[in-house]
């Protein structure tokens, strides 16, 4: 099954018994502390892997990295706006805000 379809089965899947919390477009992840932790403890497998330039295994990896973080979400009761994120959108949320941390160490 692709990252996509599972995601867009996401939006099928059962929700969890408490309110759920729509992410929108500008969401910050320090708002959101079980997503933020997420990253922070993926952080120095996703620079390992970011240095792989683009491979498969990157690519992989980066795809795993984004179903899991979306289940996490789901199992907290996030659920991002359909109208706001693709599969696609999520992996680049994550991106960036590794690139902004290797941006900001860089400054130190």
């Amino acid at each position: 099954i692709s990252p996509v379809s599972s995601y867009n089965n996401y939006y099928d899947a059962p929700k969890p018994a408490h309110r759920e919390v729509v992410l929108k477009k500008k969401f910050s992840w320090r708002n959101y502390p079980e997503l933020e932790a997420f990253l922070i403890g993926n952080r120095d497998d996703y620079l390992q892997h970011s240095a792989l330039n683009y491979t498969t295994i990157q690519k992989q990896y980066n795809n795993k990295l984004t179903e899991r973080l979306i289940e996490l979400a789901s199992q907290h009761g996030y659920a991002f706006d359909k109208e706001d994120f693709t599969f696609t959108a999520i992996r680049d949320r994550i991106r960036c805000y590794y690139k902004s941390y290797v941006q900001s160490s860089r400054k130190k």
